[in-house]
């Protein structure tokens, strides 16, 4: 599967919501994309700055920071850095109101609830980064692969959201911001784990390999030449790190990817499959199915919020 080339969009502008023209005219999507500007505050909404170019000094929570691409800071509802000097600094900036993933969500809920029931706990696994005073409002450092992931993500949300082509587009504008919330969840808490514990080894680096490219075609070949090693090598130490094997562990990012696109927005089943990495109905019915005893129209209809 390939997520296409099309590549990040610059915003020319400070971020502004994406409203309704010809498909829900006058409804207001509570995401808005554009170039970061700390006066545009977005009270009640998360936000994502992605240092796509260029160095800077910004205001951190705790005092002056340097950012350099590629990197990203979240945001949560309140710190917005101001910029005291940057040089050649390319900052595209995202807001959304947590209620566009679930709209029980509000931040004041997500701070006082440490754990959901059922499915809505999986929605929050993707906001949770935002409440951790470690991760937010510093910067994160992006491998090349993942820094160009968020900037196509970005450039897909603007896309969709400025396009509105069909009466989808306020479920796949959303899509693409669950699916650059999904790439941060997975990928940025492993880096910071491998880098504490095995920074030198490639082996485990393979781990941050599979987080960034899950959704693409790749080969436990292809694993063992990034890290320099042979297959039998991947494997045993893919399988010390996870308990699975490298396979098994891509099909399940795979499947809750599609788990979250399912649940969360209404995009056709055929563009899900696709988006996760599938180019064969029947066998991504099967697989889903395996993982969650249930075909993926079930579980949209049985895990979707009314």
């Amino acid at each position: 599967m390939r997520n296409g080339n099309r590549s990040a969009m610059t915003p020319a502008a400070a971020p502004s919501i994406f409203v309704g023209r010809q498909f829900f005219a006058g409804y207001q999507l509570p995401v808005a994309l554009g170039q970061y500007d700390p006066a545009r505050a977005f009270a009640g909404h998360y936000g994502l700055i992605h240092i796509a170019q260029g160095t800077g000094l910004i205001e951190g929570p705790n005092g002056p920071v340097m950012v350099a691409a590629p990197a990203v800071i979240l945001l949560d509802d309140v710190i917005r850095p101001s910029i005291i000097r940057q040089q050649s600094l390319v900052l595209e900036a995202l807001f959304f109101e947590p209620g566009v993933i679930n709209s029980l969500f509000t931040p004041r809920l997500l701070r006082a609830t440490p754990v959901f029931d059922g499915t809505v706990e999986q929605d929050a696994y993707l906001l949770r980064r935002f409440l951790e005073p470690e991760a937010v409002g510093r910067p994160l450092l992006l491998s090349a692969t993942l820094h160009q992931r968020i900037g196509d993500a970005l450039g897909r949300v603007g896309a969709e959201g400025a396009a509105q082509i069909d009466a989808h587009w306020p479920c796949r504008t959303r899509s693409w911001l669950i699916e650059l919330l999904f790439q941060l969840r997975v990928a940025n808490p492993q880096v910071q784990q491998l880098t504490a514990v095995a920074s030198d080894d490639r082996l485990d680096q393979a781990l941050l390999f599979v987080h960034e490219r899950f959704n693409t075609e790749f080969t436990l070949d292809d694993v063992a030449r990034w890290c320099g090693s042979n297959r039998t090598q991947v494997n045993q130490r893919f399988r010390a790190l996870t308990g699975q094997s490298l396979r098994q562990y891509v099909i399940g990012l795979r499947m809750r990817a599609a788990s979250s696109l399912l649940r969360d927005t209404g995009l056709p089943i055929a563009e899900i499959m696709a988006r996760v990495g599938y180019e064969n109905g029947s066998n991504f019915t099967r697989t889903f199915r395996g993982a969650f005893g249930q075909t993926p129209r079930e579980h949209r209809r049985t895990t979707r919020p009314d």
